[in-house]
């Protein structure tokens, strides 16, 4: 146990490391997103009475948890930027962690793991724009609470065969809540939950895919939907316009989630950086429409072998990359318009694929001195075009952060903070 704890604590070490080398440019970066701005403004009134949250119910049902750290924020970073970034690159490192943890519990090949946290920590998938903004956080935050609470309940499956009083299961019991009380993704972590079990069946002694301890997460989610409803921050979720049908707003959804799938792997969609790119990016768009249509015939031809021949733990992580998509699909149907935060939970599962398929590739070279590294080359090529675009990114928020529009909202709360001090 001590040899694995002071191992756990090198690769914790070294991935959090690893993240401010590769994201330390971001901490010089100014306020850039109105939204932020609003998100201080709001922390400000909580500051003055963090009470107000627990006075009204609606408060306790919506996000009391992220609204409370950000008051902890801006208590010690005031409006100092580069404190709110240092602690999206530690959570960020942290996820990476727990992501280390995740799959060297479930696959038999622990050299794996760390390939997988690496990637990730290299924002492979979601290209780190959610470690750029204070509201990037949310995803930051619940992405941790995620899969933190799904190592606690597998573990507890896995230690004390998924005993309800269990130390583990309490822990994830109580992540679980935590994570309710941060976003509703309380059914997407369900589940994932549920695949686990399935894929895992044998190895879980054979015991069933419903036990008791997932119906009272269930209940719990039920519950957590129910007060939302009567008495939480209502906000409409899914859009529906008056021409759609069940029929186009599946096909809808469908598409929506290789659109995101895709994104991934291309991440080329219309925006001010293709604009000034280079022209040989520009021209490589141009040619968009058949690449993402040999793009999203490889991802299901993939995910059909994969579930067909792939270990167990391969078919857990290529459930959990469409399961954690699902929800984005489902909002703005029909819109053309994607988000790269959405893509943060489902690059887990993307970056655990790419480090097995490398790994399994790897090994079968073994024999050979150089050759064995080739297979390594793809996610070497992910890892240098996300930096490469996460660096554009950061050119076009800091020039964002310099306009006018960003510095008056700025300087407007600045004078509000100065009114307020003593």
């Amino acid at each position: 146990m001590r040899h694995n704890l002071k191992r756990h604590l090198l690769v914790l070490a070294g991935l959090q490391i690893l993240v401010f080398l590769l994201y330390h440019r971001i901490l010089s970066m100014p306020f850039w997103s109105g939204e932020d701005v609003e998100i201080l403004h709001d922390a400000l009134n909580l500051s003055q009475d963090p009470a107000v949250l627990l006075r009204h119910i609606g408060s306790v049902f919506s996000q009391p948890i992220l609204q409370l750290v950000f008051v902890l924020e801006f208590r010690s970073f005031g409006l100092n930027p580069a404190g709110y970034y240092a602690v999206n690159l530690a959570l960020h490192g942290l996820n990476a962690f727990v992501l280390y943890l995740l799959v060297n519990m479930l696959f038999h090949r622990t050299r794996m793991a760390l390939p997988a946290a690496v990637l990730f920590a290299a924002s492979v998938g979601n290209y780190g724009k959610v470690l750029m903004s204070l509201a990037g956080q949310e995803s930051l935050l619940l992405a941790l609470l995620y899969l933190m609470v799904l190592y606690a309940l597998i573990r507890a499956d896995f230690k004390h065969h998924g005993r309800m009083t269990s130390p583990w299961f309490l822990i994830g019991l109580v992540l679980f809540g935590l994570a309710g009380l941060t976003r509703p993704a309380l059914f997407s972590i369900l589940l994932c939950l549920l695949a686990y079990k399935f894929f895992f069946y044998k190895e879980r002694g054979g015991r069933g895919i419903f036990p008791p301890s997932i119906l009272v997460l269930a209940a719990v989610g039920v519950l957590f939907a129910v007060f939302r409803e009567l008495w939480g921050f209502r906000q409409p979720y899914i859009h529906f316009s008056e021409d759609q049908t069940v029929f186009t707003s599946a096909w809808l959804v469908v598409k929506t989630v290789f659109r995101y799938l895709n994104l991934m792997v291309f991440p080329m969609q219309v925006s001010d950086l293709l604009e000034s790119t280079h022209p040989v990016v520009q021209q490589v768009y141009v040619w968009r429409v058949p690449i993402r249509v040999a793009v999203s015939l490889l991802i299901v031809s993939f995910s059909f072998f994969g579930f067909l021949f792939g270990s167990r733990p391969l078919r857990f992580f290529i459930s959990w990359t469409f399961i954690t998509v699902l929800p984005f699909s489902l909002t703005h149907l029909g819109s053309n318009w994607l988000n790269l935060q959405y893509l943060y939970l489902a690059s887990v599962g993307f970056c655990v694929i790419l480090a097995a398929g490398a790994t399994g590739c790897a090994g079968l070279l073994e024999a050979h001195r150089w050759k064995r590294f080739v297979p390594w080359l793809a996610p070497l090529a992910f890892v240098l075009g996300t930096l490469s675009l996460n660096e554009r990114l950061q050119v076009k928020n800091r020039a964002m952060g310099e306009s006018p529009q960003i510095r008056t909202m700025v300087t407007m709360l600045q004078h509000r903070i100065d009114r307020l001090d003593p």
